[in-house]
């Protein structure tokens, strides 16, 4: 059981990674006073121009925005796991606005796709959440811990060429 210890740290770096990137993104869904609702819409809209950006450098765009649409979509629908595995309050928030803000870009960033493809991408990503998901129940959570790395990565600016690179390299 060598790596157990490894797989906890995992799991909490993880989740805390999620826990500090949600408020960013999420409050751009909050309804707050009129000055924090447009700052935290510019940041949203940050993260769709740099996604956007990202997956136009690549030679392969077509393919790679599926990856990142299918990848988004994981992230939206794991935010909202989360949501439902906790029973802290204030986490169970914050996982609700990192899932809605996710879902405002992957709609922005699925916009080229046409409606069947980014209906199979959903599904791909409903399956693959819904099986880690299942695992933390049975394994523990050494699968979300990867994935909420991933998700982080593509909600900062900073980040998120290298996270669409990673992306194309699968």
């Amino acid at each position: 059981m060598s790596d157990r210890p490894r797989v906890i740290l995992l799991l909490v770096f993880g989740l805390l990674s999620a826990l500090l990137v949600s408020p960013r993104l999420a409050c751009a869904q909050a309804n707050r006073a009129d000055t924090t609702r447009a700052d935290t819409t510019w940041a949203a809209l940050d993260v769709i121009a740099a996604i956007n950006n990202a997956i136009g450098e690549s030679n392969e765009s077509g393919a790679l925005r599926e990856k990142v649409v299918q990848r988004i979509s994981e992230c939206s629908l794991m935010y909202g796991g989360l949501s439902t595995l906790t029973s802290n309050p204030d986490s169970k928030k914050s996982y609700v606005r990192a899932q809605e803000a996710t879902m405002e870009v992957e709609a922005n960033i699925a916009k080229p796709l046409q409606t069947p493809k980014r209906l199979e991408l959903e599904e791909a990503a409903r399956r693959s959440v819904a099986l880690m998901l299942r695992g933390i129940k049975k394994e523990g959570e050494k699968e979300v811990g990867p994935l909420l790395k991933s998700c982080k990565a593509l909600n900062d600016v900073s980040e998120i060429k290298t996270a669409v690179q990673e992306l194309a390299r699968r």
